[in-house]
């Protein structure tokens, strides 16, 4: 993208405004990497999935799949961290929630809503105070 500025450089509202998806993106490369950066604990888990064993090489997970990374953090961290309410490991959840969903990707929120949703809605009482905005605004949505 080429920009023309007139008397200024683009603000990020310009940016965010003329942003178009990639159709070649691989959204599940992306909720891989959010998830290993937001949360560290996660990593043991990710390799598990890839195939990753000490000193080899991963093997490739399907494009367009980000649900195979969240079923893997839902038995391996989400329900055990629930469970014995293990606060710091769900902030960090949440927080790698948040922009996971801000990728915007329909197959990326369909997979989070079919893994994540349910259990989310239930225990909103006790955990929703770390719930940010994104992952609040789809648990307070009524289900249809």
């Amino acid at each position: 993208m080429v920009w023309k500025w007139s008397k200024r450089p683009p603000t990020l509202m310009d940016i965010a405004r003329n942003w178009k998806p990639d159709p070649a993106y691989d959204f599940s490369r992306g909720v891989r990497d959010i998830l290993w950066q937001e949360v560290p604990e996660a990593r043991a888990a990710i390799n598990a999935l890839e195939g990753v064993e000490p000193g080899g090489s991963p093997v490739p997970v399907p494009q367009d799949n980000p649900y195979m990374y969240f079923l893997e953090i839902w038995e391996a961290l989400f329900i055990p961290a629930l469970e014995a309410g293990d606060l710091p490991i769900l902030r960090k959840l949440m927080q790698a929630f948040e922009r996971i969903l801000a990728m915007g990707s329909e197959i990326v929120d369909e997979s989070f809503e079919m893994m994540f949703l349910k259990e989310l809605r239930r225990r909103a009482d006790t955990f929703g105070h770390c719930y940010g905005p994104l992952v609040r605004q789809k648990v307070l949505v009524e289900s249809p």
